[in-house]
């Protein structure tokens, strides 16, 4: 299974991925997400993306920047994820 083992952010919304296949790749949520999402245009708030952290199935994720209806129609917060097989895919390999 493909994980992201660590982190780092840089300039201009993205992020150094170490993979646990030691692989290391940079991504680029302007370029690879739909930046007309409201919840990606919230990531894209550079106090905001600053807060990424890790999940533990290796996944890039934000506290409480999603949104879910329950069955009884309230809408509740939850984290916004990213998983690691879709940062692979649409990320640049480090030389």
């Amino acid at each position: 299974m493909l994980k992201i083992k660590k982190i780092a952010i840089l300039p201009n919304y993205t992020l150094s991925c170490v993979f646990n296949t030691g692989e290391v790749r940079i991504f680029d949520l302007q370029k690879s997400l739909d930046t007309n999402n409201r919840f990606v245009r919230k990531i894209l708030n550079r106090e905001v993306f600053d807060k990424v952290k890790l999940g533990s199935f290796g996944e890039l994720f934000w506290d409480e920047i999603g949104e879910i209806q329950e069955l009884n129609g309230s809408v509740s917060s939850c984290n916004y994820d990213i998983s690691p097989e879709f940062v692979y895919a649409h990320s640049e390999a480090v030389k």
